[in-house]
C-alpha cells in the first residue's frame, strides 16, 4: 500500500524554526520538513545535503562564497563540508534531503 503525504498539512505542525520534521527514507537518506526562520549559526555537514523551496524564500550563505537566494519551487545542494548557515526575515518552509548517517559540526568564530 502506498501512503499519500501534504507537505502542507506536515509544515503546520512545525512551530519552531529549524526543527526537522522527518517524513520518510529513501535509501540512505531522510527527506524532512524544516521551518526556516532567523538565522542558523554558520556549519558545515559530512554529507550533501539538498534544500528544496516549498514557501516563502531564503538565503543560504557561504563563508566562501556570494549568498544564494532560494524561492518557492527552486533548489540547491550544499555539498559536503561547505561552511555555511541559512537565514530568512519571515517563516519559509523547506524540503530538505540529508544522509541518515551525516553529522553537523559548527564553525569557529574567527
Amino acid at each position: 500500500m502506498h501512503d499519500k503525504q501534504s507537505f502542507s498539512e506536515l509544515a503546520a505542525l512545525i512551530n519552531q524554526p529549524y526543527v526537522y520534521l522527518d517524513i520518510c527514507n529513501v535509501n540512505d537518506h531522510v527527506v524532512s520538513v524544516m521551518r526556516i526562520e532567523g538565522q542558523y549559526p554558520m556549519h558545515r555537514h559530512t554529507k550533501d545535503e539538498m534544500y528544496i523551496i516549498l514557501e516563502g524564500e531564503i538565503t543560504v550563505n557561504f563563508k566562501k562564497d556570494k549568498p544564494l537566494t532560494l524561492k518557492k519551487g527552486e533548489s540547491t545542494v550544499v555539498k559536503a563540508y561547505t561552511e555555511h548557515y541559512t537565514a530568512s526575515d519571515a517563516p519559509a518552509m523547506a524540503l530538505v534531503f540529508k544522509a541518515k548517517d551525516y553529522s553537523v559540526s559548527p564553525v569557529p568564530v574567527e
